[in-house]
């Protein structure tokens, strides 16, 4: 070791030198100082020991990391292109779309609609029922043109009083026989005298059907205005457009409509009191289908407001089945029938009888032709002793008197 000290102005300094010993023989060399020495040492033991462990457990192939490495790269280099190319032909397809959508609208939104319509029909086609058409030509109402007169087709009902205005040539018979009513009904309906007295202008009022049009005054009652006009009460309580309600009660200053009314004379004359009839009236072109339920007297033929005849007899009176059957429904009715009976006949109809006392006959008995189903009474919607009954065939209402004997 040496040691030189030196000085240059203000400062001075001093250089130490160490000699060494190298060997290089078997690529080795040796340091004199023994900390190297045994540094080197142990990092010789090291390396020998890493070189060992490489070479005998992990074998690492250079050739192939790098192998690996660059494939990687080659994959993410092509989707990335991929990527680009599929963005590049939504850009192209857009643009092509953008530029024909004046072109390509109309047919496409045609050809949708003509896609979906021929759905439709397929469709409609598997589940096309078929039900007949019906003809509701009698529910239309038809103008004359240029005339303030509205025509009622036939077999509409009219439930109102209309107003007609006379022109010149009319007469009361002509009016009448337009409106299917009687003269007397438009003479009584406008208090006319002589059947000469319409003038050109005059306005008549025309009921919806033969009788009397009559406004309610205070105290009277349905009883004592059928008497006055000699109506059937029971025709005027079935009438549909008189809108009375279970207590049969008038309302004052209430147009009250009686079918088959009559005016009654200015002086009325004493007569006798009429007895009822009490045999069934019997009618040319009856086949006799079904039997009488009961005698008595018709006091009220069909009609299309009631189709159905009300047979007058005394309360209490036997009711017979008209035909053999099922009974389907015997008890009381909310629809004014009171006690109520309905049996299935075996050909198809269905007879109806209503208003009765009493019933004999249960749900679900068979009955014989003539026998007993009930009596005579006034139950429901009902201002006498009667019976109302009905015949019907698949749910329509058919006139009694053509298959009564």
């Amino acid at each position: 070791m040496t040691k030189i000290e030196e000085s240059e102005g203000n400062y001075s300094y001093s250089t130490t030198t160490y000699p060494y010993e190298l060997d290089f023989v078997s690529d080795e060399f040796r340091v004199s100082t023994p900390l190297l020495s045994r540094i080197i040492k142990i990092a010789k033991t090291s390396a020998l020991a890493l070189r060992t462990l490489s070479i005998a457990s992990l074998k690492v192939s250079w050739e192939s990391l790098i192998f690996s490495v660059s494939y990687v790269f080659f994959i993410q280099r092509r989707t990335v292109a991929f990527v680009y190319f599929l963005e590049q032909i939504k850009d192209t397809f857009v643009s092509v779309l953008m530029w024909r959508r004046g072109l390509l609208f109309r047919p496409t939104t045609h050809g949708g609609i003509l896609i979906l319509v021929s759905i439709a029909l397929v469709i409609g086609s598997l589940f096309r029922s078929g039900v007949t058409p019906q003809d509701f030509s009698r529910d239309q109402v038809l103008a004359a043109e240029n005339t303030p007169v509205t025509l009622i087709p036939d077999g509409r009902p009219r439930s109102e009083v209309i107003k007609y205005k006379v022109v010149k040539g009319d007469t009361l018979s002509k009016i009448a026989s337009v409106y299917k009513i009687s003269v007397d009904t438009v003479k009584w309906a406008n208090n006319i005298e002589d059947q000469d007295e319409i003038l050109p202008g005059d306005t008549l009022a025309i009921p919806p059907v033969s009788g009397i049009v009559h406004k309610v005054k205070k105290g009277e009652t349905l009883a004592s205005l059928s008497k006055k006009y000699k109506a059937d009460s029971q025709t005027v309580v079935t009438y549909p457009f008189n809108y009375l309600d279970d207590t049969l009660s008038l309302r004052q200053g209430q147009n009250l409509i009686l079918p088959g009314g009559k005016m009654p004379p200015p002086t009325p004359l004493p007569s006798a009191p009429s007895q009822p009839r009490s045999y069934p009236i019997f009618y040319a072109g009856g086949n006799g289908l079904f039997a009488w339920p009961v005698a008595g007297s018709l006091n009220q033929s069909p009609s299309w407001w009631h189709p159905a005849i009300d047979i007058g007899a005394p309360y209490g009176k036997v009711v017979s089945a008209s035909a053999a059957g099922k009974v389907v429904v015997s008890g009381w009715s909310n629809l004014g029938f009171g006690n109520y009976v309905v049996i299935q006949h075996p050909n198809g109809y269905s007879t109806h009888y209503a208003h009765m006392a009493a019933l004999t006959a249960g749900t679900g008995q068979t009955v014989a032709k003539g026998q007993q189903i009930g009596t005579v009474g006034c139950t429901g919607f009902c201002t006498g002793s009667h019976l109302h009954y009905e015949i019907k065939r698949g749910g329509s209402s058919v006139n009694p008197l053509s298959v009564l004997p």
